[in-house]
């Protein structure tokens, strides 16, 4: 075996080396000698065929796993030879093969960083609980209230009002409006709603008194849908299929039972205690946030760059997609290319130092996630999609791979608990007023999400 380094840095080393022929080739041999006992060929009994014979019908059968086992001792070699300690599996590539010569293989091996945990002792964390005003409950039961709309059709021919549901069909021949927004049948517009399809499209349809039948050519300035910096007017027809007026909600006995409650007192209290549930989870993600930005800060060390490369350079490839699609975030837009990589950068750095740690800590602390967890959490990611929690769970068993986006919160829970659970915590209840600010100042430094 030759070996040649040809690129090395503090965590990251890569080399190439060349394994002589002979190797693959004996190898080869022993394979197909393993099968001789087991192979028929015309003219020959079981078993007694010659090698050279065998060889030639079998070869590029066994090629591929000759060459792996072959690439995987030599790696195993390299990291002897060379006393190095890999921090994740090396990525081996094999460049060259070409039969009676030797192959050639590329190996990139990240390093394991050297780390010193700072004491989990010494961090001081705030817990934090929700103190929930009634108004706020009595609102949160409202908007419930108001979110459960029932619609019956008008049976006269009424012009449309706000509060109704008009069916339309909706289309333009100007080919630049992409597809979604080109030719939309039945498309429900409640014209109340902050949200249109069209910029006002709900008032402008009450203004001009539609009613069902009707077609009705209008311009709309798509500038902000299509997100565009000059003006874009585009000319719609509006066809109007049907008209629907609200119908008010009311609980009733049979709502109830369908729901699985006692009265109207119990709804009250199960969306109270969703309410409480929903402030409790943003509070864990501050809480988490904030053991991040100190994990970060009182814990220095070097992080391999192999792993900070291929995150910035995954980064790097978004934000040119979202440049092509002119979806980049407000405050990117007004940087310089090289402004986005030294800000992405750090972003990279923070991501793979925060990773490396967690790993770190959930290897000394011997943290792992059990197959009960893990088939606890496919059983609670399937009850999601009512219905399909079957279709599911066998997507996950005949997909293995795909089980890591189970896995993985999990098992980064699990750390972060584990870390909270030897921190100090001062308790602290807040109201809704002082959350909303906690959660704007907590998320709003871009460079710590």
């Amino acid at each position: 075996m030759d070996i040649k380094e040809i690129n090395s840095k503090k965590l990251f080393k890569e080399f190439e080396i060349q394994i002589p022929y002979k190797d693959i080739d004996d190898s080869i041999n022993d394979k197909i000698k393993d099968l001789i006992p087991t192979v028929s060929l015309p003219g020959f009994r079981k078993g007694k065929a010659p090698l050279n014979i065998v060889r030639k019908k079998y070869e590029n059968n066994v090629l591929s796993e000759v060459i792996e086992k072959i690439v995987d001792q030599n790696t195993k070699k390299l990291l002897e030879e060379k006393k190095l300690k890999p921090f994740r599996q090396p990525k081996v590539e094999l460049k060259k093969y070409e039969k009676n010569q030797p192959i050639e293989i590329s190996i990139k091996i990240d390093l394991e960083p050297s780390i010193e945990i700072s004491s989990l002792e010494e961090i001081e964390l705030v817990n934090r609980t929700i103190d929930i005003d009634k108004k706020r409950v009595d609102e949160n039961y409202n908007q419930f209230i108001n979110s459960q709309k029932h619609y019956h059709k008008v049976k006269d021919s009424r012009p449309a009002k706000m509060s109704d549901k008009i069916i339309a069909n909706i289309t333009t021949n100007d080919e630049s409006v992409p597809e979604f927004l080109k030719n939309q049948n039945n498309m429900p517009i409640i014209t109340d709603s902050d949200y249109q399809i069209l910029p006002n499209i709900g008032s402008i349809l009450v203004n001009k008194k539609a009613k069902v039948g009707e077609k009705i050519n209008l311009t709309f300035d798509l500038k902000e849908a299509l997100k565009q910096k000059e003006k874009k007017e585009v000319e719609f027809v509006i066809e109007i299929i049907s008209l629907e007026y609200l119908h008010e909600f009311k609980i009733t006995k049979e709502f109830l039972e369908k729901n699985n409650l006692k009265d109207e007192k119990q709804l009250k209290e199960n969306l109270k205690q969703n309410l409480i549930k929903q402030y409790e989870d943003s509070l864990k993600q501050i809480q988490k946030k904030e053991l991040m930005d100190i994990l970060d800060k009182k814990n220095k060390f070097d992080v391999p760059e192999g792993i900070l490369d291929e995150e910035f350079n995954s980064i790097m490839l978004k934000l040119d997609q979202a440049k092509k699609d002119n979806n980049l975030d407000e405050d990117d837009k007004n940087l310089s290319d090289e402004e986005l990589k030294k800000r992405y950068k750090k972003i990279a750095l923070r991501r793979v130092k925060l990773a490396v740690l967690m790993q770190h800590i959930a290897s000394i602390n011997k943290i792992t996630v059990t197959e009960k967890e893990l088939t606890e959490g496919m059983i609670n990611y399937a009850s999601q999609y009512p219905g399909q929690e079957k279709q599911i769970i066998d997507y996950f068993k005949k997909n293995p791979t795909s089980i890591e986006t189970i896995r993985g919160p999990i098992f980064e829970q699990k750390i972060v608990d584990s870390i909270i659970s030897k921190v100090k915590l001062k308790n602290e209840k807040i109201d809704i007023k002082k959350f909303e600010k906690l959660n704007i100042e907590v998320f709003q430094n871009k460079e710590t999400k």
